[in-house]
């Protein structure tokens, strides 16, 4: 928040994760580019990227590894003799780590041809999940992939229900790695995962006092986020539940936004109000 003092630790951990690609993006781009069904799920394929790189397309810190699925150089090459069908090939081949960083389509293509590649020496998806989270060269890691499945499953029912529920996405990232539930960082990984006005080009119906679902959700998690966009917000210590249920506090939340936005505050969010969130929201954006 825009008064808030932000420790060094804080501000460490902030900096490790300001290059998460949101949830959208990496949707798009696991449906577009991961071909290798057959082996792992789109939302196993989520689960890597999370775990491994917290979806950012960077080189390890301190180490070889690069991409979201943090691929060494052998796991390029084996990802390239997948490409190729050439087992005796054993360069980088189209997944240089130079390729992969400058590349998020290379990037997810070189995850899924890796694990095509190691389902095809070793047989099996749990053989090949061990492979992939280097089990055999580092026993710690064998409690990796029982998490990337976890995920996996948790996913799956996030991504089939109806209406869509940002925050059971995040606690499904949450089986494969772990991130804060409340506080500076996790409204920074959370506005990351979910840019405002991407997350607003879904608020279209009308909500008020009694409402339920998705939408009260998105005016929600609107209100917590431009609770410091302008001065004098009488609400800013008090972060708004997302719970989907329009009760008391978020129908106070609204008429204290619609009053500062010289609406009437009458705790409807109809289209006047829908556009003055989506305007505040682009402006924060850009500020």
């Amino acid at each position: 928040m825009a008064n808030e003092v932000i420790s060094k630790a804080d501000k460490a951990r902030i900096k490790r994760v300001d290059k998460i690609d949101s949830a959208f993006v990496m949707l798009f781009l696991v449906n577009q580019f991961h071909d290798q069904l057959h082996v792992c799920s789109r939302e196993l394929i989520l689960a890597i990227c999370w775990e491994e790189s917290f979806f950012q397309n960077i080189p390890q810190v301190g180490g070889p590894a690069v991409g979201y699925g943090q691929l060494e150089k052998d796991g390029r090459r084996i990802a390239n003799q997948h490409l190729t069908g050439n087992l005796s090939n054993f360069s980088e081949g189209t997944f240089t780590a130079q390729a992969i960083l400058s590349s998020q389509q290379t990037s997810i293509r070189a995850i899924s041809h890796c694990l095509a590649g190691l389902f095809n020496s070793l047989g099996s998806q749990e053989a090949t999940l061990n492979g992939y989270a280097g089990v055999r060269q580092r026993p710690a890691n064998a409690a990796i992939p029982p998490r990337w499945k976890a995920c996996e499953r948790e996913l799956q029912k996030v991504l089939s229900a109806v209406p869509f529920d940002l925050i059971a996405f995040e606690n499904a990232l949450r089986k494969a790695r772990e991130f804060e539930t409340s506080g500076t960082v996790y409204d920074h990984i959370h506005g990351k995962l979910w840019p405002l006005v991407d997350v607003l080009q879904q608020l279209v119906s009308q909500v008020q006092i009694g409402s339920q679902g998705s939408q009260v959700m998105i005016v929600q998690d609107s209100m917590n986020r431009l609770q410091n966009a302008q001065p004098g917000a009488a609400f800013a210590s008090l972060p708004l539940a997302v719970d989907g249920r329009f009760g008391p506090k978020t129908d106070g939340r609204v008429r204290d936004f619609q009053g500062r936005n010289k609406l009437t505050p009458d705790g409807i969010v109809g289209p006047m109000t829908r556009q003055a969130i989506k305007s505040q929201a682009q402006r924060l954006q850009a500020a």
